[in-house]
């Protein structure tokens, strides 16, 4: 079964949010597809990003899963955004194998949480929703495992002007 498509208006407006974190650009993490609970992406290999072993830097890797994950969770949540903040609590990694050339990856919500989600933000103002993550390197092999656990909360008002 495909994950459904987000309207091009909201796939644009989550890619160009995270685009626009000015550590993905230092980087040069991309989200290349996002759709509800899903998303895509890619950051390429270059030499200052690289570990003392000549393969792709932890870190590196683990910004794009944050990413990819955080376009999955806003995906999953657009029609809120506006209204909502998402906020990553906790990102739980496994590096399965040294990444060597450019990574891919991808992040993927359960579709069967999503209406509890729905419902609890309804009905509270916050919501709680893990995405599942996987990087992959150059040679399509996995290189990192994520669950990454986000928060979405309604946007605390403005304070009244004072006279």
């Amino acid at each position: 079964m495909t994950p459904p498509e987000l309207p091009a208006f909201a796939a644009a407006a989550v890619k160009a949010a995270l685009h626009a974190i000015p550590m993905n650009a230092t980087v040069g993490v991309r989200i290349t597809g996002v759709g509800v609970g899903w998303a895509a992406g890619e950051c390429p290999d270059t030499p200052p990003f690289r570990n003392h072993l000549g393969t792709i830097h932890a870190g590196a890797q683990f910004l794009l899963a944050e990413a990819v994950s955080g376009a999955a969770f806003a995906g999953a949540f657009a029609q809120y955004l506006s209204t909502a903040v998402p906020l990553i609590e906790k990102l739980d990694t496994h590096y399965v194998g040294r990444a060597v050339g450019d990574l891919t990856a991808r992040a993927e919500c359960d579709p069967g949480d999503l209406p509890a989600a729905h419902a609890a933000f309804a009905a509270e103002g916050r919501a709680r929703l893990t995405v599942k993550v996987t990087v992959r390197d150059g040679e399509d092999k996995p290189v990192m495992e994520a669950l990454a656990h986000w928060y979405l909360r309604d946007r605390p008002a403005a304070p009244a002007p004072q006279d």
